[in-house]
């Protein structure tokens, strides 16, 4: 299995997952929310090779955590995956907005310094502003939008600029989420659950649990659910052969 967006760290009991996780998955992406979750996180998933823990500062705390970026800047040229990083447009979060542009101009800034990393990034309310500094500053990076609910045309665009797009069960299970996906792509998808906050009969979603999208992925675009999996996984091995360390 894999799952490109999942927050490991928040889970209930995460170390007792481990076990289960370096069973079933392939690959899991463990974004985290600030740069100190990160130093704790990365240490503890450190033993388990699919596990790869992306350093992020969450859009919805960069106002309380503006100051962690520092650690993240110092991190960021000795790790591969970025996440959760982007820009939240919301009612709750409208007072930060012109922080989080600065913040996460400076983080895609910082990524081409390096080299180049592989973005996972949060755009809720705020496809455009996300895509207006990938536009500016993102050459090198690749950019994987996670749980995207833009418009048709910020899909389009989004796809010119090379994005990716990692697709989990809420965005199947509406009419709007289906059509999104099913414009996207197929070389540029992976799957997500995005737990434990996304959940299945009121538990939370698993990183070995991504069968749901696979399948609906392959009725979506008309192939075998053997096709699909395939797909993600060629998808896979060509996103992981982008990004510096």
């Amino acid at each position: 299995m894999i799952d490109l967006h999942c927050h490991l760290d928040l889970y209930k009991d995460p170390l007792s997952l481990l076990p289960k996780v370096e069973q079933y998955c392939d690959f899991v992406l463990a974004v985290t929310t600030s740069p100190r979750a990160w130093e704790i996180t990365s240490k503890y998933f450190s033993g388990v090779d699919c596990i790869h823990t992306a350093i992020g500062l969450h859009p919805e705390l960069v106002k309380e955590r503006s100051v962690e970026r520092e650690i993240l800047f110092a991190n960021m040229p000795n790790v591969k995956f970025v996440g959760e990083v982007g820009i939240d447009g919301t009612k709750a979060n409208i007072t930060s907005l012109n922080l989080q542009k600065e913040v996460f101009g400076e983080i895609v800034q910082k990524s081409e310094q390096c080299g180049g990393k592989i973005f996972s990034i949060h755009s809720r309310n705020a496809t455009t502003l996300v895509l207006d500094v990938l536009e500016k500053y993102s050459i090198q990076s690749t950019s994987v939008l996670h749980w995207f609910s833009g418009t048709v045309k910020e899909l389009d665009r989004a796809i010119s600029l090379g994005c990716w797009f990692s697709i989990n069960t809420s965005m199947l299970s509406s009419k709007k989420g289906i059509e999104l996906i099913s414009r996207m792509p197929k070389k540029f998808v992976l799957p997500e659950t995005d737990g434990p906050f996304i959940t299945k009969l009121g538990v939370p979603l698993m990183p070995w649990e991504t069968n749901d999208i696979i399948r609906q992925f392959s009725d979506l675009h008309c192939i075998d659910e053997t096709d699909a999996n395939s797909v993600m996984r060629d998808n896979l091995s060509r996103l992981l052969a982008q990004g510096q360390v």
